[in-house]
């Protein structure tokens, strides 16, 4: 018979309060990968209702795998000659033995779960190189990813109990608006949230630094200066950019559309150099691309071009300056 663990037994387990048997029923329940998915959503649940609770839990499972350590040491260095015993206490021994090992079990299953803990929580949409992607999350929302990009959002609640996302790359999103008016947050790690209700608008978060563009609707943009938290509000055409010393800037595009123009694989250029082009086909190809002057690196195209892979972009680049290009493998030379 399987056996059935309540969400009350895990709470008191979560609350260090389960007996060595419950332990043994728990790590027998969690040997089904179906329990691993309600053993984090309880998890989650009970941290909500004990926010008290600030474990450092990278120290603790630290101090448990050295028990267990501990624990496989002594089985196997112990004394052979066993101490003479009275009659009844190979009972107690056994049962006492199959307690500390169910222990030692469900330190184990539990060690292995947390590793696994943010696979379980959250769901990662991932592009690859060269690759756009468009997804609808669970409210609703449409958003579609630009090449080597990643957009992680918890599985558990999504639209209901929170709507924040946390966005590696970059990403062109259309957001449900629900009749609760919760807001729709989009976390970068770039020092920088973009907090919304219904509208669209695009997320670029890279190693170069970080910028939206709003199409429609309104945005607030929560942003931290010299340790403090600031708060800007975007209208429709705003353009706010965040350098990699923290420096944010507002102007205005007539076309914010063009700003995701990459969702049909074409590149709008408005003056662009060659160096950012080459910074761009770094981030969406993985190329590694190096150009030989610093003039040459300097000049620039404007207008819209169609490309699908690298190789149609590196073309039309090179036509449109008139210079040569060498391709080894993911290593580009550009020069005249």
């Amino acid at each position: 018979m399987d056996t059935i663990i309540s969400k009350q037994t895990l709470f008191g387990h979560f609350s260090g309060q389960s007996t060595p048997i419950q332990q043994k029923a728990i790590s027998d329940w969690l040997e089904h990968p179906e329990s691993l998915e309600l053993y984090f959503l309880w998890l989650e649940e009970w941290e909500r209702l004990n926010p008290q609770f600030q474990a450092d839990e990278r120290e603790a499972f630290a101090q448990l795998w050295q028990q267990v350590q501990a624990f496989e040491e002594q089985q196997t260095t112990q004394v052979v000659d066993p101490p003479v015993i009275p009659l009844s206490s190979p009972v107690r021994s056994v049962r006492w033995t199959w307690l500390v090992a169910a222990s030692v079990a469900l330190a184990l299953i539990g060690l292995t779960a947390y590793l696994n803990r943010s696979f379980i929580l959250y769901r990662t949409i991932a592009t690859q190189f060269g690759e756009v992607r468009t997804d609808t999350l669970p409210d609703g929302s449409v958003v579609t990813l630009n090449a080597n990009s990643s957009l992680r959002y918890p599985r558990f609640g999504f639209g209901n109990r929170t709507r924040e996302v946390f966005l590696t790359g970059e990403g062109a999103f259309s957001v449900q608006h629900t009749q609760s008016n919760q807001r729709f947050v989009v976390k970068t790690g770039k020092g920088f949230d973009v907090i919304v209700l219904g509208t669209e608008f695009t997320v670029f978060a890279r190693q170069r630094g970080a910028k939206v563009v709003l199409n429609r609707g309104k945005v607030e943009i929560d942003y931290h200066r010299s340790g403090k938290s600031q708060q800007l509000t975007m209208q429709p055409g705003d353009v706010v950019a965040l350098d990699k010393q923290g420096s944010i800037q507002k102007t205005y595009t007539k076309r914010p559309e063009l700003q995701a123009a990459w969702q049909q694989h074409r590149y709008v250029f408005e003056e662009t150099s060659l160096l950012e082009i080459a910074t761009l086909l770094e981030e969406n190809y993985g190329l590694n691309v190096t150009i030989r002057d610093e003039a040459l690196a300097n000049r620039t195209i404007s207008g819209t071009y169609q490309a699908t892979n690298a190789d149609q972009l590196l073309e039309t680049v090179t036509q449109l300056l008139e210079i040569n290009y060498n391709r080894q493998n993911d290593t580009v030379l550009l020069f005249e």
